[in-house]
């Protein structure tokens, strides 16, 4: 299956996991400009953000608390700042501490008035979009994470980077060249400059020698142990799709907006939900697909990332998409930063029309 090729999935003739779930989420999606959070994956992180979080709405810290109950672990205690890189030190440590970082400012903002009409997630963010959509409880998606992570220290070993901006014939290039080194694939199409690459280390430095040398182009090394959403993934995609067969699935309140379609689907049943998270392991996230559809049936909505850093925020560059966006982190104070961007977040703000980043 080519990276824009979703026909092949079979999208039809499953039974819905509730048959007014669709009524419920076209309402809701009606109001128009939507807000839309939008979660990052796991490279969005860094030592001491949990901290920050449980400083910046107190709720948090019984949040984390309960989270370590459930996975039998002091997660306080594992991602404090003191701990620094070494609370990374395993995928499954990466995916855990990013879902949780991602679901502390989602409840921060919720504690704070802000809801949202649409939601999507990039890569590990997609299991934050299901937990704000209502299709699984917090509870199963974290330990589903956790099984996630644990799939993936098992796996294959391979290298991923990013590469921007190039133009999507020069990647080509890039790719052809540098695949006769070993297997290497598009796996992120995140905006009309910027793209991930992952595979087998000697392909991806070649690539990114490739990409800086001929196209000027600004690579990064971006993870040195797995190759995320790339065909050496496919083992750990059956392996967790054993653990997605026991995972509970409710109807979503709002409409799923899957990495691997980058359409909305407002109705998809059980056995649609489990394809498309396993198989989401081992193929490619269509991130400006996503964004160029919500905006094609939502010129004006307003965008959000809910999370740290500001990965999602700095992609919806001026030349791409024009649309209002805001991010929950930021480096300076972050209590402060967080007023400005709820205050800003009134029903007034969605009819402005300027892209103010903040």
């Amino acid at each position: 299956m080519t990276p824009l090729d979703s026909s092949a999935l079979d999208l039809g003739g499953a039974t819905s996991l509730h048959a007014g779930a669709s009524d419920r989420a076209s309402d809701r999606a009606t109001i128009d400009p939507p807000l839309v959070f939008m979660f990052p994956g796991q490279s969005s992180r860094y030592p001491g953000m949990l901290d920050r979080l449980v400083d910046l709405h107190r709720p948090n810290a019984n949040l984390l608390a309960w989270a370590s109950d459930l996975l039998g672990r002091d997660l306080a205690a594992q991602y404090h700042v003191d701990a620094g890189e070494a609370a990374f030190a395993r995928n499954v440590d990466v995916q855990v501490g990013v879902f949780l970082a991602n679901h502390m400012f989602l409840a921060t903002l919720e504690a704070a008035g802000i809801e949202a009409e649409l939601s999507l997630g990039l890569s590990l963010g997609e299991w934050n979009h299901l937990v704000h959509i209502g299709a699984v409880s917090f509870e199963s998606a974290l330990r589903a994470v956790e099984l996630r992570g644990r799939c993936y220290d098992e796996g294959p070993r391979g290298w991923m980077a990013a590469i921007q901006p190039i133009s999507d014939e020069d990647l080509a290039a890039v790719v052809s060249s540098a695949a006769k080194l070993g297997v290497l694939e598009v796996v992120n199409l995140n905006s009309p400059q910027q793209h991930v690459v992952a595979g087998e280390r000697a392909a991806v430095e070649a690539a990114v020698e490739h990409a800086e040398d001929e196209f000027y182009a600004q690579p990064q090394i971006i993870e040195r142990n797995v190759p995320m959403h790339s065909s050496l993934f496919r083992v750990v995609g059956e392996r967790f799709r054993e653990h997605l067969d026991q995972l509970e699935f409710a109807a979503p309140r709002l409409p799923y907006l899957p990495n691997r379609l980058g359409q909305l689907l407002h109705n998809p049943s059980r056995a649609q939900l489990i394809d498309l998270l396993s198989t989401h392991v081992h193929e490619p996230v269509l991130w400006r697909r996503s964004l160029d559809h919500i905006v094609s049936h939502h010129p004006d909505a307003v965008f959000v990332e809910v999370g740290p850093m500001s990965v999602l925020h700095n992609l919806m560059h001026r030349k791409w998409l024009r649309n209002r966006k805001f991010r929950t982190d930021s480096r300076e104070q972050l209590a402060d930063h967080f007023a400005s961007v709820v205050a800003k977040l009134g029903v007034d703000e969605r009819k402005g029309s300027a892209c103010t980043p903040s």
